[in-house]
Order: C-alpha cells, then structure tokens, then sequence
C-alpha cells in the first residue's frame, strides 16, 4: 500500500532541483519486486500543487482523485469506491531537500528509515525507487512527461456509478 501512498504524495509536493509547475502530468509504469515475484503497474497521472488524478490502466483500472487531504478510490473491478483522508504520508519536498547527487542526475535520500534513488534524465524526473517497510522493491518510471498544459478541471472531479459500494 506504501508505495500507492507514495505515489499520491505527488501531489503535494513541488519537484527538487528548481522544477516548477503550475501541472505536470506523466505516463508511469511502476515495478513492485517482493523476493522472486513482482508486481507491474501502468498509467498515467496529472497533478497540480493541490490536486491529483491517478489512472491505472494494468493490470488492473483504478482511479486515484486527490483533492487537499481527501482521497477517492473508484475500482472499477470491484465495483466499490473508498473514501479516506491523507495522513503521515512521506513528504516528498523533504525527501528531495535530503536528495544528494551519488553520480550524474543519480541522487539518493533518507527519510524515516527508507532511502530513495531518484534518477534525472535531460532535467526531467526519470524514476524514484526504495524498499517499502515490507522489504519490496518499488520502482517508479516516468515518461511522456508534460508541463503546465492546459486542463480541464473536470478531470480531478471523481465520476462514480451509482451501483458502486462505498466504502469510508
């Protein structure tokens, strides 16, 4: 679940190394290695200094809205949305604040016992990975990486049949 959490931090946060934006979005495929198996995730997310949609597309749909602290997860699949509010969340802000460069656009962190590698490539955020407090390996990629785009603010507007269970 950490590495989910970790990844709705996004939203929060504003990139090290002098990136700014109003909105990123990126495509992402995120590895998740536990002893001799592993985990592949894909999809693509949009964030703003506040707000956040993650969409996964593999190997299963899930749609992540953030909006402040309140966090709606729809799985389709499941037929089922979960309300929750965010709390002790690693700050990505602070991570990249400890970031130190190992080698060229390779930099690494601590914080709260977990240390991350987070890689650049042409000054844009390449991957993020650490070991998640079950021992996983959890790496993040992104490409197709896109700035302060135009949006259309319906998209961080959750869309929730009404035959779906809720769950808060």
């Amino acid at each position: 679940m950490r590495y989910f959490m970790f990844l709705m931090i996004l939203a929060y946060s504003s990139f090290a190394f002098d990136i700014n934006f109003k909105n990123f979005s990126s495509d992402f495929e995120q590895k998740v290695q536990s002893n001799n198996s592993s985990l592949d995730y894909k999809g693509n997310f949009i964030i703003t200094q506040n707000k956040a949609f993650w969409n996964y597309t593999k190997p299963n749909t899930k749609q992540i809205y953030i909006n402040n602290q309140e966090v709606v997860i729809i799985e389709p699949e499941l037929e089922q949305v979960i309300y929750t509010q965010l709390q002790n969340l690693p700050n990505l802000r602070e991570i990249f604040k400890k970031a130190k460069e190992t080698s060229h656009d390779n930099y690494e962190a601590k914080y709260e016992n977990i240390t991350y590698t987070i890689k650049l490539k042409n000054n844009n955020l390449d991957s993020i990975s650490y070991k998640d407090e079950l021992g996983n390996l959890v790496s993040i990629y992104f490409y197709n990486q896109k700035f302060n785009e135009n949006i259309n603010e319906n998209i961080f507007i959750p869309k929730i049949p009404s035959y779906f269970d809720i769950i808060q």
